[in-house]
């Protein structure tokens, strides 16, 4: 009898993870997604081959490789083509992307030998707090597996091991369909057009290797009061409080260490441009705790020293675009998303360091 008890919780386990799998039956998703994120780490894994493959080519452009997140992936291949003929860009940026993918990414560069010629890493204190109130797992969730987790494992915490494991086991879990959009896209265009949108997304990403380019970006917000009461959600939601991750750091470590070994001729950690109303919050408010210390310090204080730290130490270059080689063009979509009509100028920067090195 008592052998009988056990088994009734493993049976209700099956039965709800077999329900679970209905949602992913037919076309349902498209009912029920309320983001396509999981498209741009899809797209990566498969452009890792098509980097290996263009960089065994006998006469090649040099080739450029950003390791980024949504701040950097709106650049435009026709005017890099245009401008600079002699690079080819192949974007790795994804949404959320932050260091610890930066180093999955250059692990499988090693193990299919990709060197490219030149390598940025994008940098910003939003990845590296150990704090932040809203929690983010886009990376976590869709662009590590397991194997990679399990080599790092005791740089991830039982928050993030329970979440992982939750989300790959339940789908409903992972995308939590809401019954308003599953009503909302009941209607035919509705779901014709979140469809399309999905295809463009995808087929944008592949000719554009990786990047989503300005043609089909939204453009500028011209509200300062929009971006005000954005900067300041963004604010409470990921920097209240700010306290420097140590395990951040140990995967920026590694990042550089790996394309070292790669021996890759040029390698910048990069901050991408936001908002002059965010990056005001991060230069003059204190809230940053440092250890061993009551007084608190601005993000930027605390991060950016740290950031200097760990390029002096491997003998890598910086490119800050937003306090010492700030853009002219500061037009932004958000507070953290510079507009489209700025990539050009954003673009330039980039180049202009390459061709200085």
């Amino acid at each position: 009898m008592n052998n009988k008890i056990l088994i009734i919780p493993f049976i209700i386990f099956l039965a709800a993870f077999a329900f679970d799998k209905l949602i992913l039956l037919g076309n349902f998703p498209l009912y029920y997604l309320t983001s396509i994120s999981f498209i741009n780490f899809q797209h990566k894994q498969e452009m890792i081959y098509e980097l290996k493959n263009y960089m065994e080519k006998p006469h090649r452009k040099n080739v450029v490789v950003i390791l980024g997140n949504s701040r950097s992936m709106s650049f435009d291949n026709q005017y890099i083509e245009k401008k600079y003929p002699g690079w080819i860009l192949f974007n790795f940026s994804v949404p959320g992307g932050i260091q610890d993918y930066f180093l999955y990414l250059l692990k499988r560069f090693n193990e299919l030998n990709i060197k490219p010629d030149a390598l940025f890493i994008s940098i910003t204190p939003q990845g590296m707090n150990a704090t932040p109130s809203v929690l983010t797992d886009e990376v976590l969730i869709y662009g590590l597996p397991l194997s990679f987790l399990l080599s790092e494992a005791e740089h991830y915490t039982i928050s993030d091991w329970s979440n992982y494991i939750a989300k790959k086991l339940f789908v409903n879990y992972k995308f939590r369909p809401k019954l308003r959009v599953i009503q909302y896209r009941k209607d035919p265009a509705q779901l014709l057009k979140f469809a399309d949108f999905i295809i463009r997304t995808y087929y944008t990403l592949g000719q554009e290797r990786g990047s989503i380019p300005s043609s089909v970006e939204i453009k500028k917000n011209k509200n300062k009061e929009f971006l005000e009461k954005n900067a300041q959600s963004i604010w409470n939601d990921f920097f209240v409080p700010f306290k420097l991750s140590e395990n951040a750091i140990y995967f920026l470590k590694k990042d550089i260490e790996y394309a070292k070994e790669l021996n890759i001729k040029t390698i910048y950690l990069f901050w991408p441009p936001i908002s002059p109303e965010l990056l005001h919050k991060k230069l003059t408010q204190r809230i940053a705790i440092v250890e061993n210390n009551s007084e608190k310090k601005t993000v930027y204080e605390v991060w950016f020293s740290k950031i200097l730290e760990i390029a002096k130490e491997y003998d890598v270059q910086i490119l800050d675009l937003n306090v010492q080689n700030q853009l002219k063009c500061l037009e932004f979509f958000d507070a953290s998303h510079l507009a489209s009509i700025c990539y050009n100028e954003y673009t330039d920067k980039i180049f202009y360091e390459l061709n200085k090195n």
